[in-house]
């Protein structure tokens, strides 16, 4: 299974999930790490765009992430099986409960969710903690840049 990720250059191949411990995300709390990716790249090129300010970042690549094609190990959430306020913005204290119960569990590597921005695309959270994570691979692809037309 294939999934990615557009970041900054220096933090492309982080394995261990630490800007998302430091900081929480929608789907973990502060101190619980995660790997946020997106299922296509072009709904992570969404996730990274609006997660940014009025400046597009510059340094960013694309990162392709290679999971075991074991669906044992990936639990799947849309929008029907979601309690409501899981898309709240800026951010949902239910769906960092999933989350959080996700990592903790660690019964599975890979949650897939649906995007807050495309609702019909998915992004999926990854566990590094998980046995698992030790078969998953990272490369980076190529350099990224948001096309001059956009902001």
């Amino acid at each position: 299974m294939l999934a990615w990720k557009i970041a900054k250059k220096q933090f492309a191949l982080e394995r261990a999930g630490e800007g998302a411990r430091l900081t929480g995300g929608r789907w973990n709390s502060p101190g619980i790490e995660v790997i946020y990716a997106g299922m296509t790249p072009e709904i992570s090129a969404m996730e990274k765009l609006v997660h940014t300010s009025s400046i597009l970042p510059t340094d960013l690549v694309l990162v392709r992430i290679e999971l075991p094609d074991d669906q044992a190990l990936f639990c799947h959430f849309d929008i029907s099986n979601l309690p409501e306020g899981w898309d709240d913005l800026p951010g949902s204290s239910i769906a960092m409960q999933i989350g959080d119960a996700f990592v903790q569990n660690n019964q599975y590597l890979g949650m897939i969710v649906p995007s807050v921005v495309i609702p019909e695309s998915s992004n999926i959270v990854i566990n590094p903690n998980h046995p698992a994570f030790a078969f998953v691979q990272m490369t980076v692809v190529r350099p990224f840049e948001f096309d001059s037309r956009i902001r």
